[in-house]
C-alpha cells in the first residue's frame, strides 16, 4: 500500500481529486453566502413592500389603538411576525406580536435615524430575539396625511429561510460527492492512458543492461515532455554505450599492451640471461664471442630501457606535467638534429624545408622528442632504398611543422586510434622495431601541453603526413 501511495498515478489522481474538492467547496461556500444574502434581502423587500402596501387608515387606527393603551392583537398586521411602532421620540409600541418571533428587539437611535432620512431605501438587520433565535428586522418610515408618523419595525424568524438553505446545501453536497465519484472513475482510465508512454519507458529501462545498451526507446511525439524524456534517455544510453565500448577497447588495449610489454621485456632479459650463461661457460675467454655477447646484451638492455622510460614518462606527465617553456627558434633546433636524423634515415633520402627565423614558445627537449618520435615512425614505414622523408617548418597562420614520408601508409580504420595509448596498428612491425604503442601517444601529450594540435593524413601505398600546428 505504501508503494501505491508513492506512484505517480496515485499522486496525480489524489491531487486532482483534492483540487476538485477544494473547487467544489469554494463554489459551495460562495453560493451559500450569496444565497443567504439574497434570500434575506428578498425577505426584507417582501416585508417592506407589505408595509408600504397598507392603507394610511390602518396606521391611524393603530395609532389611536396605541393611545387608548388597549392590548396589542397578536398577528394583527403580519402573520408570523412581530410589528412595533417607533415614535418620533424613539419610544416603542408593540402593535402585533407573534408568540414564536418573540418581543421586538430595540436598536440604537442611529438605526432609526437612518430609516427616517432615506424612506425609499431598504433598511434591515439580522439580530436575535430574547430566546436567542435569529430574526430579520425591517425598518420602514410611515407617513399619515403627508407627515411622518414614525417607523414601523417588523421582525420575523429566519428559520424557514435557513431550512431552505440547508436543503439547497444538502443537494449541492450530494451532487458534489457524486461529481467526485464520477471524477474518480473518469480520472483513473484517463491518467492510466496518459501515463502509458511513461510506463512503457520504465518497463524498457528495466530491460536494458550492460549487455544490450544498443536498445533505444521509442519517441512518443504526441506528448512533448515524454518525447523530450525519451530523447534525453536515448542520448544518455548512447553516451553510456560509447563509454562502455571505449572502456572495453581501453581494457583490451591495456591487456594487449601488458602482454606485448611483458613479451618485450622478457625477450631482452631472456637474451641477456642466455649470453650470461654463455660467458659463464667459457665464452669470456674467447674475445670474439665475448664481444658479440656484450654487444647483444647492450642492444637488448637498451630495448628494455626504452620501454621503461616511455612508461615512466607517461606516468610523470600525467601526474605532474613539467615543461620549460621558452621562446626560441624551432628551425635552429631541427637543423641541429640533422646529423642525428640522417643517421636514423640510413640510405633514405632526407629533405629539409625549414625557416630558421620562425620563433615559438616551446620546451626544447620535449619538442626534440616529438620530432624524433615522428621521424622514427617514418623510418619504420619506408623502404631503406627508395624511402623519402621530408621535414618542413613554415608559417601558416600559426606555426606548422610537417613530417612526411612515401612509405606504406596507414589503413583508414587505424587513423582515428593512432594517438591512443597502447595502440599499435601493425603488431609485427612494432615488435620488430621495438615499438610499444606509446610513441605517438607521448607526442600528442607533448603537443597538447604546448596548446597545439596534431593530425595525420595518410593513404595506403603512398605514405603519411603528420602535421603539427603551434600558436605563434
Amino acid at each position: 500500500m505504501k508503494k501505491l501511495y508513492r506512484t505517480l498515478r496515485f499522486q496525480l489522481l489524489f491531487r486532482s481529486l483534492v483540487i476538485l474538492t477544494l473547487l467544489l467547496c469554494f463554489v459551495g461556500g460562495t453560493q451559500y453566502m450569496f444565497m443567504t444574502h439574497r434570500m434575506y434581502e428578498n425577505q426584507a423587500i417582501s416585508i417592506q413592500s407589505y408595509i408600504n402596501s397598507m392603507d394610511q387608515n390602518v396606521w391611524k387606527s393603530i395609532k389611536t389603538l396605541s393611545r387608548s393603551e388597549k392590548p396589542p392583537h397578536p398577528n394583527l398586521l403580519y402573520p408570523g411576525g412581530t410589528v412595533a411602532l417607533i415614535g418620533k421620540s424613539y419610544n416603542m409600541s408593540v402593535l402585533s406580536e407573534d408568540p414564536h418571533a418573540g418581543a421586538p428587539p430595540s436598536f440604537p437611535k442611529k438605526v432609526y435615524q437612518d430609516a427616517l432620512k432615506d424612506t425609499m431605501a431598504l433598511h434591515y438587520q439580522v439580530a436575535h430575539n430574547d430566546s436567542g433565535e435569529e430574526i430579520i428586522v425591517v425598518f420602514q418610515a410611515i407617513s399619515i396625511d403627508g407627515k411622518q408618523a414614525g417607523i414601523i419595525q417588523m421582525s420575523t424568524l429566519t428559520e424557514p429561510l435557513n431550512d431552505l438553505l440547508f436543503r439547497q446545501v444538502s443537494i449541492f453536497a450530494a451532487l458534489s460527492f457524486a461529481a467526485l465519484l464520477i471524477g474518480l472513475f473518469t480520472f483513473l482510465p484517463v491518467i492510466r492512458l496518459t501515463l502509458q508512454p511513461l510506463s512503457r519507458i520504465v518497463h524498457m529501462m528495466g530491460e536494458i543492461n550492460a549487455g544490450n545498451l544498443n536498445k533505444r526507446l521509442p519517441i512518443y511525439n504526441k506528448q512533448a515532455e515524454i518525447a523530450s524524456l525519451g530523447i534525453s534517455i536515448n542520448q544518455m544510453l548512447e553516451r553510456i554505450e560509447t563509454s562502455f565500448r571505449a572502456e572495453k577497447e581501453a581494457k583490451e588495449r591495456i591487456r594487449q599492451f601488458v602482454s606485448d610489454a611483458s613479451h618485450e621485456l622478457r625477450t631482452p632479459l631472456t637474451s641477456i640471461h642466455g649470453f650470461i650463461e654463455i660467458l659463464m661457460r667459457g665464452a669470456a675467454e674467447h674475445p670474439e664471442q665475448k664481444e658479440k655477447a656484450l654487444q647483444s646484451m647492450y642492444a637488448e638492455s637498451s630495448r628494455a630501457n626504452k620501454l621503461i622510460e616511455d612508461l615512466l614518462f607517461l606516468a610523470k606527465i600525467d601526474r605532474v606535467p613539467s615543461f620549460e617553456m621558452k621562446k626560441g627558434a624551432l628551425g635552429a633546433v631541427i637543423l641541429e638534429m640533422e646529423p642525428q636524423l640522417k643517421l636514423l634515415a640510413g640510405k633514405r633520402k632526407l629533405e629539409f624545408f625549414v625557416d630558421q627565423k620562425i620563433e615559438v614558445v616551446f620546451d626544447r627537449d620535449k619538442m626534440k622528442q616529438v620530432i624524433l618520435n615522428l621521424f622514427y615512425n617514418a623510418v619504420q614505414h619506408t623502404d631503406e632504398q627508395t624511402g623519402i622523408i621530408t621535414v618542413s617548418l613554415q608559417k601558416d597562420g600559426g606555426i606548422m611543422l610537417m613530417i612526411a614520408d612515401n612509405g606504406s601508409g596507414i589503413a583508414p580504420e587505424h587513423v582515428p586510434h593512432l594517438f591512443d595509448r597502447f595502440y599499435r596498428a601493425e603488431t609485427s612491425r612494432s615488435r620488430k622495431y621495438g615499438g610499444t604503442g606509446l610513441g605517438l601517444a607521448i607526442t600528442k601529450t607533448i603537443i597538447d601541453s604546448h596548446n597545439g594540435t596534431i593530425e595525420v593524413k595518410s593513404e595506403q601505398g603512398k605514405g603519411s603526413v603528420f602535421i603539427i600546428r603551434l600558436p605563434g
